[in-house]
């Protein structure tokens, strides 16, 4: 099996950060949304989706899938919204993201936030790493 590099690329870093912000406008708005996923090809064209016809699981593994099943995908993004356990152990809501490319370990974090619906008031923390995950690409 071929070593995988580590680091993210500068490609990855804009597919990421520009399907982050996506999701962050949507929660200021107060929208909702199942799993955002940004796909992007060698081509660098961009399909972004919502999987949300079915329950969170279930999207998640929809969302992964299509990744999985994009034949000339290079990098992909997706995030939801879920709950991380805080420093006091209350749990508090997240929006938790998974990235990767192809030829690249992948990796996953999370951002807790509040305020969701409130526009401007909504805040966020920089991303925090959850660690690496199994690549879909």
């Amino acid at each position: 099996m071929e070593k995988r590099k580590t680091g993210v690329s500068p490609e990855l870093d804009e597919l990421s950060g520009g399907l982050l912000g996506e999701a962050l406008d949507m929660l200021a708005d107060g929208g909702e949304f199942g799993v955002l996923v940004a796909v992007e090809d060698g081509d660098e064209e961009v399909e972004t989706l919502d999987f949300s016809d079915d329950g969170p699981e279930e999207c998640l593994d929809a969302a992964r899938e299509y990744v999985r099943d994009c034949p000339d995908a290079v990098r992909y993004a997706l995030c939801y919204v879920g709950a991380v356990a805080g420093k006091a152990g209350a749990y508090e809501d997240a929006l938790i993201f998974e990235f990767g490319e192809r030829g690249y370990e992948h990796f996953s974090g999370y951002m807790l936030f509040t305020g969701r619906g409130e526009g401007d008031a909504l805040a966020w923390t920089d991303p925090a790493p959850a660690g690496g995950i199994e690549p879909l690409l």
